[in-house]
C-alpha cells in the first residue's frame, strides 16, 4: 500500500527503493548539465543518513478541529497525514502535542536535533519554546545549528546531517584555497563560511533577510555583514579572491557574470535546483572558468529535489 505522503505529493518518491531514488536524483543533475551544454563529471550523490524522518523543520496548516496537515499540491484542499516518514521524531512529537490546540493559520515546528521551537502566525496558549509575530511567547526559541545561533525567523537547511556534510566539504575546499578575502553571498546565518571566519579569514557576508543577517553578525563578529540583496552585488564593491554562494531555488541569474569580472581564483556554488544551476553555469562558460567539481547531496529524501555543490576554478 502506498504511503499517504506519496499519495498527496509531499514525498512523491518515498515508495521507491532508496538506491533507485539516489540514482534518479543523480541523473537529474547530470541531465540538467547536459541540456545546459555543461561538460563536467558528476560525483556519486552523497546519501542522507536519515532516509525516513529527515526533516528538521516543517510548516503545517491548521485544519478543522485543530488538525495539522498540508494543502494538497496545486490546491487549497486540506489533508491530514502522518508525519513520521517526513520529520524527525522530536518534530513529530511536538506536532502531536499541538493537535487540537490551534484554531487556524499555520505553525512551523523547527528542531536543531535536540531542542524544538514552535513558530505561530497567531498567538496561542501552547507550551514550549514559542515565537509569534516577532515576540517570544515562552521559553527560549533560538536554536543552535553547528555552533551557530539561529533565530525563529532565520533560514537553516532542513536536513541537519546532510547540511553538516555539506558544510564540512565546503570548509575543506576553503582550507585548500586559503582565500585572502572570502565573499559569501546569500550567506544566511553564516552556515557555510563560519569555519573560515573562525580561522581568521577576512570575509564579507551578504544577506538580504534581516533576521538571518542579524544572526550572522552575532555568530561571526570577525566578519563584515552587509544587509543587501546578493543579486544586486556590484563588481568592485569589495575585494575578494574566492566567492561562495547559496542562492534560493530560482538561482543567481546574472550574478556569476558579475563575480567573474574581477577574476576570483574560485567560486563555490551550492544549488538546490539543477536547472537554474546549469543556466547560471552556462552564462560564464566562455569566461575562462572551468567546472572542477560537481557533488550532489540528498538533502530531500523521497523527492526529486537535490542539492549540488559546484566548484568553478579560474583557468
Amino acid at each position: 500500500m502506498s504511503s499517504p505522503l506519496v499519495e498527496v505529493g509531499i514525498l512523491p518518491l518515498a515508495d521507491l527503493p532508496y538506491a533507485e531514488q539516489l540514482a534518479r536524483r543523480e541523473a537529474i543533475v547530470r541531465d540538467a548539465l547536459v541540456r545546459g551544454h555543461i561538460s563536467a563529471d558528476v560525483a556519486p550523490i552523497v546519501p542522507s543518513p536519515r532516509i525516513v524522518g529527515s526533516r528538521a523543520r516543517v510548516k503545517l496548516r491548521v485544519g478543522p478541529k485543530g488538525a495539522l496537515g498540508f494543502s494538497r499540491p496545486g490546491s487549497h484542499t486540506f489533508v491530514e497525514v502522518p508525519l513520521d516518514e517526513l520529520a524527525r521524531p522530536e518534530v513529530v512529537a511536538t506536532a502531536e502535542a499541538l493537535r487540537g490546540r490551534l484554531s487556524a493559520g499555520e505553525v512551523e515546528i523547527r528542531s536543531d536535533g535536540e531542542k524544538v521551537t514552535i513558530v505561530l502566525d497567531a498567538p496561542a496558549a501552547v507550551e514550549g519554546n514559542v515565537w509569534s509575530r516577532g515576540k517570544v511567547l515562552s521559553g527560549y526559541p533560538r536554536l543552535r545549528i553547528l555552533g551557530l545561533s539561529v533565530s525563529p525567523e532565520s533560514f537553516y537547511q532542513v536536513n541537519l546531517e546532510v547540511n553538516e556534510r555539506v558544510v564540512a566539504d565546503v570548509d575543506a575546499l576553503l582550507q585548500e584555497l586559503a582565500p585572502t578575502h572570502l565573499l559569501d553571498l546569500y550567506a544566511g546565518v553564516g552556515n557555510l563560511s563560519a569555519g573560515a571566519v573562525r580561522r581568521g579569514v577576512k570575509a564579507t557576508l551578504v544577506e538580504q533577510d534581516r533576521s538571518s543577517a542579524a544572526d550572522a553578525t552575532y555568530n561571526l563578529p570577525g566578519a563584515e555583514v552587509l544587509v543587501q540583496n546578493a543579486a544586486k552585488w556590484v563588481p568592485g564593491q569589495r575585494f575578494f579572491d574566492v566567492a561562495l554562494l547559496d542562492p534560493p531555488r530560482a538561482g543567481a541569474q546574472g550574478l556569476l557574470q558579475k563575480l567573474v569580472v574581477t577574476r576570483p581564483r574560485a567560486i563555490l556554488y551550492l544549488s538546490c535546483d539543477p536547472v537554474s544551476l546549469a543556466r547560471d553555469l552556462r552564462s560564464v562558460a566562455s569566461s575562462g572558468y572551468r567546472v572542477e567539481r560537481v557533488q550532489p547531496y540528498d538533502m530531500f529524501p523521497g523527492t526529486d529535489h537535490v542539492e549540488t555543490l559546484v566548484v568553478l576554478a579560474r583557468q
